[in-house]
């Protein structure tokens, strides 16, 4: 059975259900829960002018293009582990302002920023972009346009910026703002997308992706091995051609058998022919696919629409002995064909992992103004990715230039590999312009893998996928339940329970397809960051053996895992929850790993302390998980005070070090047992009350009522506790109760 076979099913899980999200949305909103610090989806577009900017004109157009949009007014919350879009009634994040005119060199100073800001992940539930206008000089602009990739594509972030400048543009001639024409909403091109998933359509391009895939493909040896990918770092490396050269390939579109009926078209007819000619030198293989974003924009409203309405789809060719790029540029033309028909169902068959592991795309730059200056435009890469191998083609307007942006995997390229693949590219495109009818094969290129689909994988670079002397079989029936899934979603015989997930070569998307039969199988609804923390069989077992019992409550609450210095332990107050720490965290040095601790109890099933010596011995057990050795930096809101000093004194009494116990408003070393209700007390209540509402609101439908049923739950066991302990103490037993 192919994975296409199981399709349905598999999309028809809870997570899928349950969720708002498209499916290209989910897919990266997958990617990112699994990385959650990286910024592999940020999409990040830099645009630069010579001109003068009334910031305040500027500040409200760009407000007033928000406020138009909901896609932009965005964020992703999860609700009981499901990510649900929410469109907020107002603008999360205003415009912010820069000015880096008064350093010594601005523009070093923008490098640095830029280089430091474009690697930051987003806070998906609180604002999914990062906006920025800098002041170089009075009359030099820089504006940092970055966007989650769930709220837009190449299209989108252009869209933004010729709204914004025609707004601004326009106020700035009549000194007022004009109303801005309604834009069409992304919800209308969901219930677009949710129309075609039930048409008679997508059951025939259903049909036609599963014959398509169902001879699958060979693996990827790029220069004749498979790697293991074990990181997302990428390297990008441009390949600029000047602008003869750019016309001779265009040039290449009158060429027989090419495809004619638009400009862009024609174009990716014949750099795909390129592309795939790279492709089959590279690694050898002769049955090749790889994914490919269209702009999926059909309608005037769409082509006006801010949002995520790409969809990305396979493209399949197949090069024979003998193959020239005579040939294979009719190839690609019947392949290209065929896909457009097709390729609004590409996203359900994004979870092929060796289509998903290369990405070809091709650009159009517009050339752009701010008034009367030109306007610099960047694309910027975070230097993060998935796939093994990408290559994006921009091509630039003002000019008619193309350049060539090579997006390398570090863990499966070596930077002379690296080099060595622009060499080839260099000479397969003067070979391509030179003479179309010469084979392949018989190309003068430098030294690489023989262009034949039967290279034999050195013993050394094959994946654990045989069994070695390290295989360890599964020891127990639950053992074997996850062992059999991974082998059904990783399409692997023979896995070792200390094999990691993502070694074998599973993604994000399998990552999902996982959890939704883990589900199935066990009962068990686990969070995807799981597998982040526990990648192996054996790892997995063990936390899912630790749900069926009182001790897989943790009390210890990642707020930021990344960073080089010690980890900061912050304790809950009197309410038990650290619904405040993420704020807290957000003021602290990025660089800063910062780590909350709610209070047992909290689930409404685990007994709460009643002792604090026993409250901080649990506490530092926990903290111990993270960091077995000090020195160890402690806080305490409110009661936590009290707690985290208990747990310095007993680290302390053990040996080990506490440089730094920060106690945040601790009550009075005098506070009598019942509070004053006096006017200061009523007046701060009164001040806090506005922020303690708006961190409960952040939570969302569903974890608002499973928290009040917690809380509520913890009130009664306290009260209960306290009747029949005042009980007890008058000579009243439970029973009589």
């Amino acid at each position: 059975m192919t994975i296409l076979d199981k399709m349905p099913e598999q999309l028809s899980g809870d997570i899928y259900t349950k969720s708002n999200l498209t499916k290209l949305q989910m897919i990266y909103w997958v990617g990112q829960s699994l990385r959650p610090n990286s910024p592999l989806f940020n999409v990040l577009v830099t645009f630069r002018w010579a001109a003068a900017v009334d910031e305040r004109l500027f500040s409200e157009a760009f407000a007033a293009v928000v406020q138009q949009s909901d896609a932009l007014r965005t964020v992703i919350q999860e609700q009981q582990g499901i990510p649900q879009r929410i469109v907020l009634a107002a603008p999360p994040k205003s415009l912010e302002l820069l000015d880096f005119s008064s350093e010594d060199d601005p523009e070093a100073f923008l490098q640095q920023w830029v280089a430091a800001r474009s690697r930051q992940a987003m806070d998906l539930s609180q604002c999914a972009y990062d906006i920025v206008l800098i002041k170089l000089a009075a009359e030099s602009y820089f504006w940092f346009v970055n966007q989650h990739h769930l709220v837009t594509d190449a299209a989108s972030v252009f869209l933004l910026y010729d709204l914004v400048a025609d707004l601004y543009g326009k106020a700035q001639a009549t000194g007022e703002f004009a109303a801005l024409p309604e834009l069409p909403t992304f919800e209308s091109y969901v219930e677009f997308e949710k129309a075609y998933r039930e048409s008679a359509r997508y059951g025939k391009s259903a049909v036609f992706w599963q014959n398509q895939l169902a001879e699958g493909l060979e693996p990827l040896r790029f220069y004749g091995r498979i790697a293991k990918k074990q990181s997302h770092n990428m390297q990008r490396i441009a390949f600029p051609l000047d602008v003869e050269r750019s016309q001779q390939i265009k040039d290449a579109m009158n060429r027989p058998g090419v495809i004619r009926m638009t400009h862009d078209l024609g174009m990716l007819n014949v750099l795909l022919t390129l592309y795939f000619a790279q492709l089959h030198i590279m690694t050898g293989n002769q049955r090749l696919g790889t994914m490919m974003p269209f702009h999926n924009r059909p309608t005037d409203a769409m082509k006006r629409t801010i949002g995520l309405l790409m969809e990305v789809c396979p493209l399949l060719v197949t090069l024979d002995e003998g193959e020239t790029f005579a040939t294979l540029i009719k190839k690609v033309s019947k392949s290209l064909q065929r896909t457009l028909v097709h390729y609004q169902y590409g996203t359900a068959v994004a979870m092929q992992n060796n289509l998903l592991d290369l990405m070809f795309n091709f650009h159009h730059r517009p050339d752009l103004r701010f008034g009367e200056s030109v306007v610099q435009q960047e694309l910027v890469h975070p230097h993060a990715g998935s796939d093994s191998f990408a290559l994006h083609i921009h091509e630039f307007e003002v000019d008619g230039s193309l350049t060539f942006f090579f997006d390398f995997h570090e863990d499966v390229f070596t930077p002379a590999e690296r080099e060595h693949t622009l060499i080839i590219f260099e000479k397969l495109i003067t070979a391509f312009l030179a003479d179309s009818d010469t084979p392949l094969a018989e190309l003068e290129l430098p030294t690489a893998v023989p262009p034949k689909s039967n290279i034999e994988i050195p013993a050394s670079t094959e994946t654990s996928q045989s069994k070695t002397a390290d295989f360890v079989a599964p020891r127990d029936e639950l053992e074997q339940q996850l062992a059999a899934v991974w082998q059904a979603v990783l399409g692997i015989e023979s896995i070792s329970i200390h094999d990691d997930f993502f070694d074998l070569g599973g993604n994000s998307w399998m990552a999902v397809r996982l959890f939704t039969e883990l589900q199935a199988v066990t009962g068990h609804n686990l969070p995807l960051a799981t597998l982040f923390q526990a990648p192996t069989i054996d790892t997995l077992a063990a936390r899912l053996r630790q749900v069926d019992t009182a001790e897989a409550w943790t009390s210890l609450v990642p707020v930021r895992t990344q960073g080089s210095k010690p980890p900061f332990f912050c304790i809950h107050g009197v309410t038990g929850d650290i619904l405040w720490l993420k704020d807290l965290a957000e003021m602290m040095d990025a660089d800063q790993p910062f780590y909350g601790i709610q209070a047992r109890g909290l689930d409404g099933q685990a007994e709460p302390f009643d002792d604090l010596e026993a409250m901080a011995a649990y506490y530092l057990q926990q903290i111990r998980q993270v960091q077995p050795e000090g020195p160890y930096y402690l806080g305490g809101y409110c009661m936590g005070g009290d707690i985290a000093y208990e747990v310095a004194r007993q680290i302390q009494a053990s040996g080990g070090e506490v440089p730094i116990l920060t106690i945040i408003d601790p009550p009075p070393a005098d506070l009598s047992e019942r509070a004053p209700l006096n006017g200061r007390f009523i007046i701060n209540f009164l001040r806090n009350t506005p922020f303690w509402l708006r961190e409960f609101s952040r939570l969302g439908g569903g974890e608002i009522v499973a928290r009040v049923r917690r809380k509520s739950r913890v009130v009664m066991r306290t009260l209960w506790q306290k009747v029949r302990g005042d009980g007890e103490a008058a000579g009243i037993t439970a029973t009589d109760v």
